[in-house]
């Protein structure tokens, strides 16, 4: 079991913070959601395989939503129920979107219906998007709506290591992306979305037209700030990890460099110091064709990026614009 902590009480300065429990009892808990119909609900992802629900500061016993266990795999430790996102009418269609592993490996966008704001309709369930994974790991996992009212689906390269398919730089895939599909509007023919008429790569014969953006190795968190902008916490290798932040007024396209780029240096296999690239200006990434990333930090031995927010609130003045 684990808890979720999320409460932070302020001694003057940024540094001078201690952390509180906020709830305790969760298996694996990867995803966190407010619902926007009460400030003192929220909905929280287990890996294992349920959305729990906590209200008043408790976790109520009934799961929100369990998945069929019959289409459903957990086997790899990048594997699961791995993200939600509520759909921007929430308030009044009651509509929620979930990402899981299904029992043959492959990725399963589907849209439920909730009953009550305790409890999912299981027989609501549509199947959005599905896509094979090769290997085990490097799922993504993360679902957002963004200002602009599309779900952005970050995919993940395929898993195994050093991206052996070269998937990241690829087009032709849905791997290693940052995918925009419209979920609220009619769907296309033979389709359970629509693809925006202004993904930067419609009409193209030689790219998936949901693609985003790419070049990404395994956005497993981003998230969307007050401005628009989007920061995506992109996990690295074995020698650095890195943020990228996109702008609000982004059309897309963007190529963050996966896996001819790692950080802010060209991508090298190994963890040695001793063989660290040497660090590009931005300059020198977007005259390869790369976006480079906002910020970026070693692995070892600080461990991988697994996401984190923008913060803007007002009750923690010393972490505001942090």
């Amino acid at each position: 079991m684990l808890s979720i902590v999320v409460g932070a009480v302020v001694c003057g300065s940024s540094s001078a913070q201690s952390l509180q429990p906020f709830v305790s009892g969760l298996h694996l808990p990867v995803d966190f959601v407010a619902d926007p119909t009460s400030d003192e609900r929220f909905y929280v992802v287990e890996q294992s395989g349920r959305v729990r629900v906590i209200e008043d500061g408790a976790i109520r016993e009934e799961p929100f939503f369990e998945v069929d266990r019959s289409n459903f795999n957990q086997n790899g430790w990048e594997q699961g129920l791995l993200g939600m996102a509520l759909d921007p009418g929430f308030e009044t269609n009651r509509r929620f979107y979930l990402n899981f592993t299904g029992k043959d490996g492959s990725t399963h966008i589907v849209r439920l219906v909730a009953q009550t704001p305790q409890h999912a309709d299981a027989d609501s369930q549509e199947v959005i998007l599905t896509y094979a994974q090769p290997y085990a790991n490097h799922n993504g996992g993360s679902l957002r709506f963004g200002p602009d009212g599309m779900l952005y689906i970050g995919t993940g390269d395929g898993g195994a290591a050093n991206d052996p398919h070269a998937y990241g730089q690829r087009l032709d895939t849905l791997l290693g992306k940052m995918l925009r599909i419209d979920v609220t509007g009619t769907p296309d023919e033979g389709k359970a979305y629509a693809v925006p008429a202004d993904n930067p790569f419609v009409g193209r014969d030689d790219a998936m037209p949901e693609i985003w953006a790419y070049g990404l190795r395994n956005p497993w968190r981003y998230e969307f700030d007050s401005l628009g902008r989007l920061w995506i916490a992109d996990v690295g290798q074995n020698r650095f990890e890195e943020i990228n932040l996109q702008p609000a007024d982004s059309k897309g396209g963007e190529n963050y460099g996966w896996a001819k780029m790692e950080g802010f240096g060209e991508f090298r296999p190994g963890r040695s110091r001793m063989r660290d690239p040497k660090k590009l200006s931005p300059e020198e990434h977007r005259a390869r064709g790369f976006e480079p990333p906002l910020y970026a930090y070693r692995h070892d031995p600080d461990g991988s990026i697994t996401g984190g927010y923008f913060y803007e609130g007002q009750g923690v003045p010393a972490l505001r614009n942090r």
